[in-house]
């Protein structure tokens, strides 16, 4: 009978692991975009802070608002753009003095596997540019001459540098981009100042050709364990809600439902992001060009657009930098829920086991012993769970001679042989449940490693010992030109060992071979640390099976 419950266990925990994804999707967490209704075909005003002291240089003339402002950049007279590099100790951007826009993102303190410093922006891409609109016309300003207050910015820890980008335009008008760098963060302030321009002005700041591929590999879903498109999204986060949006797919969305918080494109590890600084209405447009019409890394794309005000100023946080939790949440506009940390119970057991992961690397400078660390810790969490676990498998196996005996004595009778064997239970005192319910009662914590393990940046190229050099793919070694994963090997090997151990009907024999089987299908693409932890977790499984059969021998 605890065969049975044993198989039922494992059928149920497959199930749960199977319908992980409709679960992610019906919560609002997969990829499917859940785009909020519309409530307005006209920009909404913005609600305005108190309007702040601008420099003199920035003092909105009165002039009402022409039909076009603007002349065509072939009109003005061609020019040679000319690019302009910021430094900090965390990055390295570069800018263009057409548009004034971003073209390159390095990461200073994060390399691709054949050694070069990570590159957010993908070729031809550009990050952050304006365009305007008032009523029926709309001006694209990013092959207009911005131009810069320096050539050339550096930046070190503890200090923090502006850099200004002008466009000066018909009729005394004027556009000012004011970037500014702080060396101790990957977060940068921008405020987009327009002088001379109607308040009723329509403000749009534009990523475009989505974030460049940043991993060799890139893993997205492994057999049970899918998370879609985990290696390259693009969300906006709103109403306390996050709205991702699928390949081919495109949305307008309004905040009046709710503040914007940010929007973005993320891939496996790194993000870049828009976060508007001033309270108030926004529009965010999100686009995902189906694959034939661009690349997904080439056609992402998203805008956030604003009602300049009577301020004449745009505030925004930009972000350009890795999926750190710690860093992500250093900033006032819920970046970190860019993270896939699971739905509200897992996500709050994610969190604390991610400080807890990250707090123990401080005083253990090896994510893989951290990793065997915590799972030693859990194992001795969960071990009250686990204990009764097997002591109930044990009285059920020391029932089955009575339970025997009740079906031949009613096996024309079920109803009678169901009363008959609760009766037993309880005279016994048995809980039938018992051996299943504390290993379901285990999986909310599986599941929260399992997102830990796979959002949290700490674990790229982290090596471990020996062949394991990055914590965050899977073990790999070369064995006559296929790729052999080791470690779901031993995992499943020491799960051979624990069912040996604990499965004594020869009928369901077969188990012993299927389900290490079935596990190394599961976890043969998943990240070496999350193996890592399954296979020590069952070792200390085994530990403990043998001690309890070592007492009960005694």
């Amino acid at each position: 009978m605890e065969d049975k419950r044993t198989l039922l266990a494992f059928l149920l925990i497959g199930l749960i692991l199977l319908l992980i994804p409709y679960y992610y999707e019906w919560m609002g967490m997969g990829p499917k975009p859940t785009p909020l209704e519309e409530s307005s075909p006209e920009p909404r005003q913005a609600v305005d802070s108190a309007p702040a002291t601008l420099p003199d240089s920035l003092v909105q003339s009165g002039d009402k608002f022409q039909k076009d402002p603007f002349l065509s950049p072939s009109e003005r007279g061609a020019f040679t753009p000319r690019q302009v590099t910021v430094q900090t100790p965390h990055q390295e951007l570069t800018f263009s003095t057409l548009g004034g826009n971003i073209v390159s993102a390095r990461l200073l303190k994060y390399y691709k596997t054949e050694g070069q410093s990570v590159e957010l922006v993908p070729p031809g891409g550009q990050g952050f540019s304006l365009s305007l609109g008032y009523k029926e016309f709309s001006w694209d300003l990013s092959e207009f001459e911005f131009v810069p207050s320096q050539e050339r910015v550096s930046v070190d820890s503890g200090e923090t540098a502006a850099l200004n980008f002008s466009c000066f335009l018909e009729g005394g008008r004027k556009v000012e981009k004011k970037f500014t760098f702080s060396g101790d963060s990957y977060g940068i302030e921008l405020e987009v100042y327009l002088i001379g321009f109607h308040e009723d002005t329509d403000l749009w700041l534009s990523w475009d050709k989505g974030i460049a591929s940043t991993e060799a590999k890139e893993i997205s879903s492994s057999f049970l364990f899918v998370q879609p498109n985990m290696s390259r999204r693009l969300m906006a986060y709103l109403n306390e809600e996050r709205t991702e949006l699928e390949s081919g797919d495109e949305t307008e969305i309004w905040s009046d439902k709710g503040p914007l918080k940010w929007a973005g494109i993320r891939n496996q590890y790194f993000l870049v992001a828009l976060a508007p600084r001033d309270p108030g209405y926004f529009r965010v447009e999100l686009k995902a060009p189906a694959e034939g019409q661009f690349s997904p890394e080439e056609g992402d794309s998203y805008k956030v657009g604003a009602r300049l005000g009577t301020s004449g100023r745009w505030r925004n946080l930009l972000y350009l930098g890795p999926l750190s939790y710690d860093e992500l949440a250093s900033y006032n506009a819920d970046l970190e829920r860019a993270l896939d940390l699971g739905f509200p119970v897992i996500r709050e057991i994610s969190k604390g086991l991610l400080i807890v992961f990250l707090a123990s690397y401080k005083h253990v400078p090896n994510y893989g012993v951290v990793i065997i660390l915590i799972a030693v810790a859990i194992k001795i969490l969960v071990y009250p769970l686990t204990h009764k676990s097997y002591e109930s498998m044990a009285k059920m196996q020391q029932l089955q001679p009575k339970m025997a005996a009740l079906r031949e004595k009613y096996k024309n009778d079920n109803q009678r042989l169901s009363r008959e064997t609760m009766k037993l239970y309880k005279e016994e005192g048995v809980n039938p449940l018992g051996g299943c319910l504390p290993m379901l009662l285990q999986m909310p914590i599986f599941f929260a490693l399992y997102n830990v393990f796979s959002s949290t940046i700490e674990l790229r190229q982290a090596p471990f010992v020996l062949w394991i050099d990055d914590l965050s793919q899977p073990d790999v070694i070369d064995f006559g030109g296929f790729e052999l994963h080791v470690l779901p090997l031993l995992m499943a090997g020491s799960m051979f060992v624990q069912q040996k151990m604990t499965m004594k009907d020869p009928k369901q024999a077969f188990l012993v071979y299927l389900m290490p089987v079935f596990m190394i299908f599961i976890f043969w693409s998943i990240s070496s640390g999350l193996v890592l932890y399954w296979t020590i977790f069952n070792v200390l499984s085994i530990g403990q099976q043998y001690l309890i059969n070592r007492i009960k021998g005694s």
